[in-house]
C-alpha cells in the first residue's frame, strides 16, 4: 500500500476483497455512485476497526461521507481501515479530512477524483450575531461546557466529486444535538448551522458550476423538519430543490438510523441522505444493520448479528445513485 499525506489530503492505493453479492445488498452498476454516510460516533474505524472494515465491505461503495469523527483519528488509521475495501473497485482512496467542527469533524472519502474546496478548508465560523444570540439563551454551565463550544466551527465539510464525467457537490454535516423545545438554544443553533451552510454552498454555485449537489449526514432532527427544509429548498433559480433518499433497514420495514433501545429517548431518523432529483436518481439504498440478517450474508462479511451495535448508535446510509 502506498499513501501520500499533504495537509489534510492522503491518497492511498488498496488491496482488494470479494464484493457483496445477496439479494439484500445493492448490485454494483458500472455507472452508478454508490455513496455511504455515517455518523460513526467519534472513531469507530479505531474502536472497532474488524466491524468497522466488515461493514463497509459489505457495503462496497464508492465514496464515504463520515461526520462525528473525532479529532484525535488520524489518517493513518483510517487509511487502514478503507484499506480492504471492494474487489471490483481498483482506484486509490482520496481521503479529505475536515478541519472545522471541533471536537466534531467530517470527512469525505472517495474512489472518485475529488476536488477541494477552499470553503470548506478552514473553520466554518458561527456568524457574530448568532454566536451572541446562543451564548445569551444558555446556562453559564452549558456555555463554559466544552462539548457545546463553538470555537472549533460548525462541523461540516464539502468537496466535489467527479463522478461519470459529471461534478457532484457533496457535503457532509452534524448539526448540534438534543433540545426538543422549539424555544431551545440546540435548535437555534440548528438552524443557524443550516443557514452558514446554504451560504457556503450558494458561494460555491456562484463561483463554479456543478450538475448535482448532495448533502448528507446527521441532522438530529429532535424538535421537527425545519433544519432538514431549509436544507431541502431550492439553491438555484429553477431548480425544485433536494429530496430525501428514502430508505428502510434490510427487513424493509425499519426506517430509524439512531437506535435509542436501553435510553430514555425512542429510536428515530436522524441522518439523511439529501439529493438533487433534477441530476441525480435514486436506484436503491437501505440502513446498514446486521440484526436480522441470514445467516449467509453475516458469515460472508465475518459480522454478527450485533455487530452494528458495537460501532455506535447510529446506522450507516447507503444509496446508489446514477445520473438523471
Amino acid at each position: 500500500m502506498r499513501f501520500f499525506v499533504s495537509s489534510t489530503w492522503l491518497i492511498l492505493t488498496l488491496a482488494c476483497v470479494d464484493a457483496p453479492s445477496a439479494a439484500d445488498e445493492l448490485p454494483t452498476i458500472d455507472d452508478g455512485i454508490r455513496i455511504l454516510s455515517w455518523n460513526v460516533s467519534d472513531d469507530a474505524f479505531v474502536s472497532e476497526p474488524r466491524i468497522f472494515q466488515a461493514l463497509l465491505g459489505w457495503a462496497n461503495p464508492d465514496v464515504v461521507l463520515l461526520d462525528e469523527v473525532a479529532p484525535s483519528a488520524s489518517g493513518e488509521q483510517l487509511i487502514h481501515a478503507l484499506d480492504s475495501i471492494g474487489s471490483d473497485k481498483k482506484e486509490p482512496w482520496t481521503v479529505n479530512f475536515g478541519v472545522s467542527g471541533g471536537r466534531q469533524r467530517c470527512v469525505i472519502a472517495s474512489r472518485m477524483p475529488q476536488k477541494a474546496l477552499p470553503e470548506f478548508a478552514s473553520i466554518v465560523p458561527y456568524p457574530e450575531a448568532d454566536r451572541r444570540h446562543l451564548l445569551e439563551k444558555m446556562s453559564v454551565q452549558e456555555s463554559a461546557y466544552s462539548a457545546y463550544s463553538m470555537e472549533g466551527g460548525i462541523p461540516v465539510n464539502g468537496a466535489i466529486i467527479l463522478a461519470g464525467g459529471r461534478r457532484l457537490l457533496t457535503v457532509i454535516a452534524d448539526l448540534q444535538c438534543c433540545g426538543n423545545d422549539p424555544n431551545s438554544w440546540q435548535e437555534y443553533r440548528r438552524r443557524a448551522e443550516v443557514r452558514a451552510i446554504r451560504r457556503l454552498i450558494e458561494q460555491i454555485l456562484e463561483r463554479t458550476s456543478v450538475d448535482g449537489i448532495l448533502i448528507a449526514g446527521d441532522f438530529n432532527l429532535v424538535n421537527g423538519p425545519v433544519p432538514l427544509v431549509m436544507l431541502s429548498e431550492p439553491y438555484s433559480p429553477g431548480d425544485a430543490g433536494l429530496i430525501a433518499a428514502e430508505l428502510h433497514h434490510p427487513d424493509g420495514i425499519t426506517s430509524w438510523t439512531w437506535d435509542g433501545r436501553g435510553t430514555p429517548f425512542p429510536s428515530g431518523k436522524l441522518d439523511y441522505q439529501l439529493y438533487d432529483p433534477q441530476s441525480l436518481v435514486m436506484r436503491s439504498g437501505f440502513i446498514l444493520d446486521t440484526e436480522r440478517l441470514s445467516p449467509e450474508v453475516l458469515e460472508r462479511h465475518g459480522l454478527r448479528n450485533g455487530a452494528s451495535g458495537m460501532t455506535g448508535r447510529h446506522r450507516p446510509l447507503l444509496v446508489e445513485y446514477g445520473w438523471n
